[in-house]
């Protein structure tokens, strides 16, 4: 049964249940007026009024729809069994095979990925060496070879510290010992500009240390999750309960969704921030260049 069927008795039958809550309400309303108006309309007896017009019209629509209503109530039946009937149909055994599969291909490259690490890292430092474990993004996801947890947390900030730029200074401007001039204002810019830009990496890579720090927990969790989602217990849950069950765990997932949309513009917005600072990291490097072209504009002499 077509769910445009399933509108169409549905409206029909609010419209007869209205129907006759009008034609009781206009009824009882003509008899009134019959009353009290009887002798002014003795004349125009022979003439049927305006309600009784209405009153026939109405009639006649609620006996043509209460014939049908045995109709309705047959469909509406056959709809609420099919919502309940198990769903044993190929296509969705075919879904069902494909999404499983899926699921499980992707888990395992992940568990290959992790697993080749050393591999890669014993070719990329042949001699390991006391400060390995600082530069290389693997300490983020393996834990070290040391009986010390404070080794295995030194080198996760140490790498942040790293990979962020963090590690790398530069001496403040001094307005006083220095001699003041354009390329004073120049290295203030560039520290300021670096500086800002430097500071927003630690904190991004922030994000990734605490995860590495508390055992990445949060991508064990999502790997659960992908792992349920594709299962195929779901799926036979899905196929054989009924559908108010099935609804209800979809919701579940559909407000996992929303939290996942929300960290995704959270981090479209990071990456755009990051463009924009890196356009002006940009622009502050090319103080130099800019400074040497206005000097040879304004035939100055070089500062």
């Amino acid at each position: 049964m077509s769910v445009r069927t399933t509108k169409t008795s549905i409206t029909v039958l609010i419209t007869t249940l209205a129907l006759a809550f009008m034609y009781s309400a206009v009824a009882q309303a003509d008899d009134t007026t019959t009353t009290t108006t009887t002798d002014i309309t003795k004349s125009d007896s022979d003439k049927p009024s305006k309600s009784e017009s209405y009153l026939k019209d109405i009639r006649d629509t609620l006996q043509l729809n209460i014939n049908k209503l045995p109709v309705y109530l047959n469909q509406l039946t056959k709809m609420s069994l099919s919502w309940l009937a198990p769903d044993d149909s190929t296509a969705t055994a075919t879904l069902q095979n494909h999404f499983t599969t899926l699921a499980n291909e992707k888990l395992e490259n992940a568990q290959t990925q992790t697993d080749s690490q050393n591999q890669f890292l014993s070719a990329f430092i042949p001699a390991a060496s006391k400060d390995s474990a600082d530069i290389t993004y693997q300490t983020m996801l393996l834990p070290l070879t040391t009986p010390s947890s404070a080794s295995q947390n030194n080198a996760i900030f140490n790498y942040t510290l790293y990979a962020s730029g963090l590690n790398i200074q530069h001496t403040a401007p001094d307005d006083i010992g220095w001699r003041p001039g354009r390329s004073l204002i120049l290295y203030k810019n560039y520290y300021y500009t670096a500086s800002a830009v430097q500071t927003y990496n630690g904190y991004i890579l922030s994000e990734l240390y605490a995860n590495s720090k508390n055992g990445n927990k949060i991508k064990k969790t999502q790997d659960s999750l992908v792992h349920q989602a594709n299962g195929s217990d779901w799926f036979t849950q899905i196929a054989s309960e009924n559908i108010g069950i099935v609804l209800r765990q979809i919701l579940l997932y559909n407000s996992q969704t929303y939290v996942v949309l929300t960290q995704l513009l959270d981090t479209q917005q990071k990456l755009l921030t990051a463009q924009v600072m890196n356009n002006a990291l940009l622009i502050a490097v090319n103080q130099e260049s800019e400074s040497r072209l206005y000097t040879k504009a304004a035939s100055l002499p070089p500062d």
